[in-house]
């Protein structure tokens, strides 16, 4: 028996499809690089992290802020809109870290990861979707992980991201 090589659209909505392709499930969204987390790093080297509601695990979560990329942004002015909308803070400088994959077997778009440099404070009132946000030394970033205080896979990634390049940029 041949293997099914067609493509085969099961669910289809405004934000994405479910395709069966030989066999395997795949979400596939409109754009390649559908998404965007902002690392944001003030001067002094601390990172913010937003705290928030995630109705998908009925739990608050500590995460980097994040969103989607609107048609025809970049994924470094979707960064700076994100942050901006969800903390209040206007981004300084925005450097493009790389792309992640969520979940290579299931989705196939990617993630934009961006270091956000800030400085100051918050300039405008937000969507309301961050209930606070924290400031936290790369060793308090690294301890929270270690203690499972973080578990979004989004932020897990993006801090190793701005780990690895900040090691190389030292090398």
């Amino acid at each position: 028996m041949k293997p099914d090589t067609a493509s085969q659209c099961l669910l289809h909505t405004p934000y994405f499809d479910v395709v069966k392709e030989r066999g395997y499930f795949i979400v596939k969204e409109p754009q390649a690089i559908n998404g965007v987390v902002a690392v944001p790093v003030l001067p002094d080297g601390r990172l913010m992290l937003a705290v928030l509601q995630r109705r998908a695990i009925g739990a608050q979560s500590i995460e980097f802020p994040r969103g989607a990329i609107d048609s025809g942004e970049t994924a470094t002015d979707a960064a700076a809109r994100e942050l901006l909308e969800e903390t209040g803070w206007p981004a300084l400088k925005v450097t493009e870290l790389g792309l992640l994959h969520s979940n290579t077997s299931l989705i196939a778009s990617a993630v934009s990861v961006c270091r956000v440099d800030i400085d100051g404070e918050a300039v405008e009132s937000t969507d309301g979707e961050v209930d606070k946000v924290l400031f936290v030394s790369l060793a308090q970033l690294k301890a929270m992980i270690a203690a499972g205080k973080i578990t979004d896979g989004h932020t897990l990634s993006a801090a190793m991201m701005l780990i690895a390049h900040a090691e190389v940029a030292s090398s």
